[in-house]
């Protein structure tokens, strides 16, 4: 093998390494900045049990941050203001969710009451009893959202 044959190969091997490496350093910065738990997000819903894309979420100060898994993207593609969001309920993974969840996920679903959107979440048993948690030990009164009526003028 001659020199630049050698070289080619290092390379070629460098390129194709590159977008691992860059997940892993991209995971290693999400991490220092906060505990990341696992969490995917149903960002279509049309037909039963698709629509999941595998993430990872974090809190910071008062939201929840949802990251995609398989992306360089530092910002979070999900930011959901705990003053705003409320549980509604959950359920078990059930039929092809089974497959294309993380293990034993639960979905939650929360509704954001600024926009009246309901999202749905899926993460294993205790990450969803602190999401629940999380949600419920807001401050007093930060639920209330102001309404026009409520307008003083």
């Amino acid at each position: 093998m001659t020199w630049d044959a050698a070289v080619v190969v290092m390379c070629v091997t460098l390129l194709v390494a590159m977008p691992f490496i860059g997940l892993y350093l991209r995971r290693r910065w999400l991490t220092g900045q906060g505990g990341l738990f696992d969490c995917a997000y149903r960002i279509r819903d049309a037909v039963p049990g698709s629509g999941w894309v595998l993430g990872l979420a974090r809190y910071r100060e008062d939201r929840l941050e949802w990251f995609r898994a398989f992306s360089l993207g530092l910002r979070p593609s999900v930011s959901l203001k705990r003053s705003s969001t409320s549980y509604v309920h959950q359920r078990p993974a059930s039929g092809l969710e089974q497959v294309v969840l993380f293990e034993n996920s639960h979905v939650i679903m929360v509704r954001d009451r600024s926009s009246g959107r309901e999202l749905n979440l899926a993460m294993d048993a205790d990450t969803t009893m602190g999401l629940i948690t999380w949600l419920e030990s807001a401050p007093p009164g930060s639920h209330y959202i102001r309404t026009r009526e409520d307008s003083p003028l």
